[in-house]
């Protein structure tokens, strides 16, 4: 098949790296990729196969997209057209009505709640209401997104499929096998959060739990970059947490290898990637259970602990409990590593291709 993968923009998200991870996966199963972007720069390109090709469609802002991808579509034929993330979604939509190719299918990728995320106006709303029902199918990384979708937009159920992230499960656990030396000295357990360090990500939440567990030798380590750097700064030293921002890492694996708890404090997730890039370095993992996506990977007290989402006392009682009982916390981390095989990227890649071809 030719496919086209579309994404907004070449940022450091879970999208991008979603979308690039199912770019190369397509292409290494004979499949004709094309990974296009409404924006030719940005920190994701580091993701890219040098080998998969990659096509700027428009400048600046994300509307600016639709003509020329529209032209790209009219170009090359595809037989499928996956984009990724709300606004480029409706884009898309756009685009392939534009192309004028009857033939070209049109699956669109919602990554997020749009109850719990709270940004989603009105006017963005009535264009989800008029494009998603134009694709030929909608993908949601989570059950709970799902059902959103179906009921907030008046979907057809058997149009809204759930297909979770695809991770590199085997070569992240290879990479944390090999990273015998933390990427900075260690002095003290440590308790990671990765993400942007945006409001979604909940790590205001996660630092007063670690207030909570008044444990001055305890590090919490927040792995990403975004606009709310400094009020996470400061909020660590009123709270009297000893915090460490390394800022956006290309390969967080080998800060989780060396996690004594990883925490996923989201307030909303639309499946929660990192979760499984964390079971997969051999983290014990706790997590909210926001809506949505981390019950789709976490049961509680097998792979892992799930707390109420905002329960902050017991986000603290189940940090705690992984650091003082070190055999719950190799029990649990063993069983994630192993069912962190149901997420690799062959088996989700697989998934995707069996819905193409469905159409």
């Amino acid at each position: 098949m030719r496919i086209v993968c579309f994404l907004p923009d070449f940022g450091g998200g879970g999208a991008q790296r979603t979308l690039i991870n199912l770019a190369a996966c397509f292409r290494q199963a004979g499949h004709d990729v094309t990974l296009a972007a409404a924006q030719r720069d940005g920190p994701a390109l580091a993701w890219v196969d040098p080998q998969l090709r990659t096509v700027p469609v428009g400048r600046g802002q994300l509307r600016n997209a639709v003509l020329p991808l529209a032209r790209l579509i009219r170009r090359q034929r595809p037989e499928v057209v996956l984009s990724s993330v709300l606004d480029a979604n409706v884009v898309a939509v756009a685009a392939r009505a534009l192309s004028g190719s009857r033939e070209t299918k049109l699956v669109v990728r919602e990554t997020n709640s749009h109850r719990a995320r709270g940004d989603i106006g009105r006017l963005r709303q009535q264009l989800t209401r008029f494009s998603y029902p134009r694709a030929d199918a909608v993908v949601a990384l989570s059950e709970g997104v799902r059902q959103e979708l179906i009921a907030d937009y008046a979907l057809p159920p058997a149009s809204v499929v759930t297909i979770h992230n695809p991770i590199e499960v085997d070569a992240l656990s290879a990479e944390a096998k090999l990273a015998q030396t933390p990427p900075v000295e260690k002095n003290g357990p440590w308790i990671i959060g990765v993400g942007r360090l945006i409001r979604q990500k909940g790590f205001d939440r996660l630092i007063r739990a670690v207030a909570d567990l008044k444990r001055p030798e305890m590090r919490l380590v927040l792995v990403g970059e975004g606009p709310d750097r400094d009020a996470l700064a400061a909020k660590a030293r009123d709270l009297g947490v000893t915090l460490h921002m390394p800022g956006f890492v290309r390969q967080p694996v080998h800060w989780l290898a060396h996690a004594d708890v990883f925490v996923l404090s989201s307030r909303w997730e639309g499946f929660g990637h990192v979760i499984v890039e964390a079971m997969a370095a051999g983290a014990p993992v706790v997590a909210f259970d926001c809506p949505h996506g981390p019950r789709d990977i976490i049961v509680d007290g097998v792979n892992g602990l799930l707390v109420s989402d905002g329960d902050l006392a017991a986000l603290s009682g189940a940090m705690a409990a992984l650091l003082d009982d070190r055999d719950l916390a190799r029990r649990l981390s063993a069983a994630a590593m192993a069912d962190a095989a149901r997420f690799s990227s062959a088996r989700i890649a697989d998934s995707y291709l069996k819905l193409f071809s469905s159409l």
